[in-house]
């Protein structure tokens, strides 16, 4: 109680030195002001695409994926191509019996960017020959309410039967209309909808398209494409026994480079040495964007150190000259019994006052900038990535601010106490 009964009056002073040298206390806070709105809007941005890639990577698979390509053959084997069969079924099944860490292989076939037509409507998307492990390989599922996905008996039979992505459904039914059971012409043959995958939404900085209809859209990129079953794909369209890739999913992400080896060990024996393959998991991709975020994050936060550096410069700058001005009052206040604990606690007060005002300007500040930010992506690319302000880093953006003004405060605050009041008391 004694504290706060010491502290109030040296915070309603340094509320009224700022009212009483509005320009001067303004110049002072400018420093603080511009790292605060820096550190803030910077920190939000980084943030949102820190979050925004590990959906990304998760969209991907998940870091347990393990990602098989098709791949020319390296210089040095360009005379064996024609011993190459690249990757086949026959793949699939050798890792299924040599990779015990693998628990799904999604064999896939691109059969290419197709233009699917229903009575009159049509779109065009990616439809891709699949088989039922494609579901967990990919993290994807099937809408509870809108059928199934392509079952092992589908791709047996080599069934006509096909799978839409959320977003390719609205451009070929009618909202009132149920897909399942229609009829879908690709290249003049018809396949029969008996599933819809489920809908997938961003969050935070999210990923926005140019010809999303509604924010459950924001995600297109991910909610588009067709599937059909992956020996339909083969023998009706491609013409070849050939896939495009694998995708495997590992029981434990920790086990993942002795999954990748056991995977090239196995494959570099099938195809007798031949490196007509290549091998990539997420993780990678992840690890380079870490490095990314941790240099994005250094070279920001050297920036607002910086502007907080010369908001500290200026604060003390300021309160020096202050001290400079009010020698005789200080004087006088130690006269009259005023203890240096006292005066050293009202000026400190003061510098904690500026810096919390320059902070709150700060922080109104960081919100004009992402939003502006936020304006300009949008406008300026079809895919703008979209910041959302955290209170969080709002509060640590104003802590950050609090603790620059008090340690800019000490030394002038120190000078205040320990001036000799005769000598104060002389000063004209």
């Amino acid at each position: 109680m004694k504290l706060y009964t010491r502290l109030r009056p040296a915070v309603v002073n340094g509320l009224r030195e700022l009212q009483a040298n509005k320009v001067r206390s303004l110049l002072s806070m400018s420093g603080i002001i511009l790292g605060v709105a820096s550190l803030v809007a910077m920190v939000t941005v980084v943030q949102g695409m820190v979050g925004n890639f590990r959906q990304f990577v998760d969209a991907l698979g998940g870091i347990e994926k393990i990602t098989v390509t098709r791949e020319q053959l390296p210089k040095e084997q360009e005379h064996l191509a024609e011993l190459s069969e690249g990757i086949t079924l026959r793949d699939v099944e050798r890792l299924r019996r040599t990779v015990p860490l693998v628990e799904n292989i999604s064999p896939e076939a691109r059969v290419g960017y197709e233009r699917l037509v229903v009575e009159g409507r049509e779109t065009s998307t990616y439809v891709t020959g699949v088989s039922a492990d494609y579901l967990p390989v990919a993290k994807r599922w099937v809408d509870p309410g809108f059928g199934r996905f392509i079952s092992d008996l589908d791709g047996l039979n080599m069934n006509d039967v096909i799978v839409l992505g959320s977003a390719v459904v609205p451009e070929l039914f009618s909202p009132n209309q149920d897909p399942i059971g229609q009829v879908v012409k690709l290249r003049g043959r018809r396949f029969t909808v008996i599933g819809v995958l489920n809908n997938i939404e961003g969050t935070g900085m999210q990923i926005r398209s140019a010809n999303s209809r509604s924010s459950g859209n924001s995600w297109r990129w991910r909610n588009s494409g067709a599937f059909i079953p992956v020996l339909t794909a083969q023998v009706k369209f491609l013409g070849n026994d050939r896939l495009s890739g694998l995708g495997l999913r590992i029981r434990n992400p920790l086990q993942l480079q002795d999954a990748v080896e056991q995977t090239e060990r196995t494959l570099l024996t099938a195809h007798k040495g031949l490196r007509d393959f290549a091998i990539s998991t997420n993780e990678q991709v992840l690890e380079d964007f870490r490095k990314t975020e941790v240099a994005f994050k250094l070279s920001l936060g050297g920036v607002a150190g910086i502007s907080l550096f010369v908001g500290g410069i200026g604060i003390m700058n300021v309160m020096l000259a202050s001290i400079n001005e009010r020698i005789r009052e200080i004087g006088v206040r130690k006269a009259v019994g005023a203890r240096g604990s006292d005066l050293f606690l009202q000026f400190l007060a003061e510098a904690a006052v500026i810096s919390v005002v320059g902070g709150i300007i700060g922080l109104v500040v960081s919100m004009g900038i992402v939003a502006l930010m936020n304006y300009i992506l949008m406008q300026a690319l079809p895919t703008g990535a979209v910041a959302t302000l955290d209170w969080a880093i709002m509060a640590q953006g104003l802590g950050f601010s609090v603790v620059v003004g008090l340690v800019a405060g000490v030394y002038p605050a120190l000078r205040a106490a320990s001036l000799d009041p005769i000598e104060a008391l002389r000063h004209e």
